[in-house]
């Protein structure tokens, strides 16, 4: 018998330690949400093109500002050939919203059919006529009535006796919702 309600004892025992204790606790009025907007386009109207310049004998460079006026440094614009144009983007999207314009902080230009380069850097841009900022300048930009327009320009970099020929580049621009 004793051995019996040792038996029952240690059953109780293990019983009441194995035994779970359930809590359940409720959280009410919890949110939820979504904001919905149109999808941003961007179109690249116009590319950037420097226009034709003589070669230099030293290095030498071409700062264009956005409203396509051209600055030689150390080289001469040739008035014919290839006119000059900066770089339009047109941008659509939910109006009144807010976006980031993103350049690369160098685009670089190959001779067609070979290995020369030439970079094109210190950005300028203009948002919607509101003037010629440096691009390190540009901010937060607002696509008012749903459109924006970014004017883009910048310095061509050519070297002393740069090999001659057409030279042509890509590069990403990326815009975004803030």
């Amino acid at each position: 018998m004793k051995k019996i309600l040792i038996i029952f004892s240690v059953i109780c025992m293990m019983a009441v330690f194995t035994t779970k204790v359930m809590a359940q606790v409720t959280l009410t009025g919890n949110t939820a949400g979504a904001t919905l907007v149109t999808a941003l386009t961007i179109t690249n109207t116009t590319p950037m093109n420097f226009g034709v310049i003589a070669i230099p004998t030293t290095a030498g460079s071409v700062t264009m500002s956005t409203a396509g006026l051209r600055t030689p440094t150390g080289c001469t614009i040739v008035a014919s050939g290839t006119p000059k144009t900066v770089a339009k983007f047109d941008l659509t999207g939910t109006a009144g919203a807010t976006y980031s314009f993103t350049l690369p902080s160098s685009i670089t230009v190959t001779k067609v059919s070979s290995t020369e380069t030439m970079t094109i850097d210190n950005f300028v841009v203009n948002v919607d006529a509101a003037g010629e900022v440096a691009y390190s300048s540009i901010g937060t930009c607002t696509l008012t009535s749903g459109a924006s327009s970014v004017l883009v320009g910048g310095k061509l970099n050519i070297g002393a006796a740069q090999a001659l020929g057409v030279y042509a580049g890509t590069y990403t621009v990326i815009v975004d919702y803030l």
